[in-house]
């Protein structure tokens, strides 16, 4: 992708609105909402910011930006690519951390004094980072609401959600998101993104599961799963089964409570039975009964926990179902490690820029040598203004607070993460999840 063409339509023209100044400002934060999992901008810079664009990209945008009906800088885009890299200081907080909203999440600083409407060119592509950082944080919010019930959290929830994209692009950073609260995962894609941007080793897994298809093939549906447990029930394994192609009740009940009960036992694996349609608050009460009732259970801790077998439902769930399911089933004496649950749309498409009011604002100017600070301030929405300064965010006595880099002297949570060309900070993604 040409990272000329990347950009606001009506960005084109602004090189020539700004007074004249020596430098830009601008920041990155989420406004509404309570908190934020920050992730995705290490993945962002690399993309877009570790390698200059060419000649030929300049005279392709030319064409395009031209057509279009815009004003194309194309003396300031030869003169950065004849520097060579991008002239920007990049402070960002940590990522994979969580913080407030309302506070700075990234600045961004011109470093030479001909390019200060670049801050303001790279906005669109930049400001993505909404996305990842918005599935992290709703993901976060699932395994918050997972503690309530078991500390054995990490492959509870698993993504499922790779179908129901939009893009590949999405399925690699949302799939990177959700992996920085749970272990599991099968959109595959997610892996080669954490060990390309974020220097992973593999930072999901997956296990062997049946699909409709793979059940409805046989004449018998008794078959397929005897066969899914000739295949790959060994000691160890664990292998998930969706039973409700027909008569799931009988699925459950007869065909793995009575005729392949001995056969899971004999195997040491653990078999998770997959219902996937009906109400979950009906179905998972009855499977734990069933199963119970066939293959035993052992008294935990926290409850009665199925011997050999467990369940994992993947229809419909959000973070509300997910608390629902668990209230009710350790209301009625089960252990929450019962049950997992495996999330399509609502874990990476189901979002939005608005869900936290993400925002990139110009807050400074540096114009004969001075900063200055700038801002927004309509009287017809109050609600809208924004802050101003080159600002920064300091933690003091358990609360952050925005700071002002002219005015204060702090010490800044925010940590220069890219430069003049040069990733400053790299994280790998062990560092940074759960």
């Amino acid at each position: 992708m040409n990272f000329l063409l990347d950009s606001d339509s009506y960005k084109y023209s602004h090189f020539a609105q700004y007074p004249k100044n020596e430098g830009m400002f601008s920041y990155i934060e989420a406004r509404e909402g309570e908190e934020v999992k920050f992730f995705g901008l290490q993945y962002i810079i690399k993309k877009m910011l570790m390698k200059m664009y060419t000649k030929d990209d300049i005279k392709e945008a030319k064409e395009i930006i031209t057509a279009h009906g815009l004003p194309f800088n194309e003396k300031g885009f030869e003169e950065l690519r004849t520097l060579g890299y991008f002239p920007l200081k990049i402070k960002a907080v940590k990522e994979g951390s969580v913080y407030p909203v309302q506070i700075p999440l990234v600045s961004i600083q011109s470093t030479d004094a001909r390019f200060g409407w670049l801050v303001g060119f790279i906005e669109t592509f930049l400001l993505r980072l909404w996305y990842p950082t918005t599935v992290a944080t709703n993901s976060y919010k699932m395994k918050k609401v997972v503690l309530k019930y078991t500390q054995n959290a990490d492959f509870k929830v698993h993504d499922f959600a790779s179908r129901g994209v939009s893009c590949q692009e999405n399925a690699l950073i949302g799939g990177m998101a959700h992996l920085l609260n749970f272990r599991g995962t099968d959109t595959t894609i997610s892996l080669l993104g954490a060990r390309e941007y974020y220097n992973a080793d593999i930072a999901g897994f997956s296990i062997p599961a049946m699909e409709h298809s793979t059940v409805t093939s046989w004449e018998d549906e008794k078959d397929a799963f005897a066969n899914m447990l000739s295949v790959y029930a060994k000691e160890g394994v664990i292998l998930a089964c969706v039973s409700d192609s027909y008569d799931y009740k009988k699925a459950v009940d007869e065909i793995w409570g009575k005729e392949l009960k001995s056969r899971v036992k004999k195997s040491g694996a653990t078999v998770v039975i997959r219902p996937d349609s009906g109400n979950p608050l009906e179905l998972i009460p009855y499977t734990l009964e069933s199963l119970a009732g066939n293959f035993g259970f052992t008294n935990a801790s926290d409850g009665k926990l199925l011997n050999s077998v467990r369940i994992i439902w993947g229809d419909g769930i959000n973070i509300d179902m997910i608390d629902k399911i668990l209230s009710l089933i350790t209301k009625q004496g089960w252990s929450a490690d019962n049950v997992n649950f495996g999330v399509g749309a609502a874990l990476l498409q189901k979002v939005n820029r608005d869900v936290y009011s993400f925002a990139y604002k110009a807050s400074a100017i540096k114009v004969d040598g001075k900063w200055r600070g700038i801002c927004k301030h309509p009287v017809t929405d109050p609600s809208k203004k924004s802050k101003s300064g080159r600002i920064g965010a300091e933690y003091i006595n358990g609360k952050y607070i925005v700071r002002d880099l002219d005015k204060d002297v702090f010490n800044n949570v925010l940590e220069t993460v890219y430069l003049n060309g040069d990733l400053i900070k790299e994280y790998k993604f062990e560092d940074i999840t759960d």
